[in-house]
């Protein structure tokens, strides 16, 4: 069963929007190009939240989701005024923030699987 990302991050994660195509320039200003594979668009997006690693609160059942999935299996997410999708995230960086926080930086990938 896929799990769904649902926890609560900080405002302005940033997404980035990919496109994957093929190029030919044939050197006198006319290039050739199209597209790749059959999921030409692609999301990645950037997190940050802050918060206790203490047992039962969010940050620490946050890292706990990602532990969980490992840097390879899949979860749903639904992007800032996108649709949902299946992303993964390998690996995260974490930061001492003093007084017992800690701040988790991560960035998911959006994953493709056939239907």
């Amino acid at each position: 069963m896929t799990e769904t990302f649902g926890f609560c991050t900080r405002v302005g994660a940033s997404g980035e929007i990919k496109q994957r195509v093929w190029e030919n320039d044939f050197g006198d200003g006319y290039v050739q190009s199209g597209g790749t594979g059959l999921n030409t668009k692609s999301e990645e997006w950037t997190h940050q939240a802050v918060g206790s690693l203490e047992v039962g609160q969010e940050l620490r059942m946050m890292r706990d989701f990602i532990d969980r999935h490992e840097g390879f299996r899949s979860f749903y997410w639904t992007p800032p005024g996108g649709v949902q999708g299946r992303y993964k995230i390998n690996g995260y960086k974490l930061d001492p923030q003093g007084a017992g926080q800690f701040k988790i930086s991560f960035t998911m990938k959006q994953a493709f699987t056939p239907y």
